[in-house]
């Protein structure tokens, strides 16, 4: 029985007590009902008592309490738990993304300051040289530096040199070719001319390259 129908009950007991006690007073004076109005005023405080069944109601409404608030806790500590992952997710990605920027504008910055203007130009000519005209790496160091060529600083050619993309070989070969097809030379005269300082200026290993690919 819960809380409020015990009061109604004790309340309700009393009053059957009182009215018998004063209508036995009143009338007729017998001491059984003087004995009635007494059990139901016991009775009346005996539904205020802790009986099993009021134990056992308040047992429930507890155990339905904490329940509840445990419910309540873990509902709360999980919806703290996802928002701190939340949190650290969007931590994790605006850090990544700052370094992304970071970096982005190092290279950048780095790649504007490296390469002077100068050292450009001469890879384009270096390019050219090696392209249309087929010179040894050599021959186009020295045409790039030359003061009767293109005047280059030494630095810029040969950052040219390191970066012309060429098949120094298959220069060799078209320069040898030329000399066999347009002039008629020996393989041994093309091999001097291909390795020779005052002539193509290939390296050795070039020169037999394109000796050895030459029509037989």
């Amino acid at each position: 029985m819960i809380l409020p129908l015990r009061i109604l009950m004790f309340l309700l007991m009393l009053a059957i007590s009182y009215f018998i006690f004063r209508w036995n007073k009143n009338n007729s004076g017998k001491k059984r009902w003087y004995a009635l109005a007494i059990v139901f005023a016991l009775a009346s405080f005996g539904a205020l008592g802790d009986t099993p069944e009021a134990r056992h109601q308040e047992a429930v409404e507890s155990s339905k309490a904490e329940s509840s608030s445990i419910k309540e806790s873990e509902r709360k500590e999980s919806i703290s738990i996802e928002e701190d992952a939340k949190s650290s997710s969007l931590s994790e990605k605006k850090a990544s993304s700052i370094k992304a920027k970071q970096s982005s504008t190092k290279s950048s910055e780095s790649s504007s300051k490296k390469i002077p203007r100068e050292y450009i130009s001469a890879l384009i000519k270096g390019q050219e040289y090696a392209d249309r005209m087929y010179m040894s790496k050599k021959a186009v160091y020295n045409q790039l530096t030359s003061d009767y060529g293109e005047k280059f600083s030494s630095d810029a050619a040969n950052y040219a040199i390191a970066n012309i993309k060429a098949n120094w070989n298959k220069n060799a070969l078209h320069k040898a070719k030329e000399y066999q097809e347009e002039q008629n030379m020996s393989p041994d005269a093309i091999y001097d001319q291909l390795t020779s300082d005052y002539g193509e200026q290939f390296t050795p290993d070039e020169a037999n390259y394109a000796i050895q690919h030459l029509e037989k």
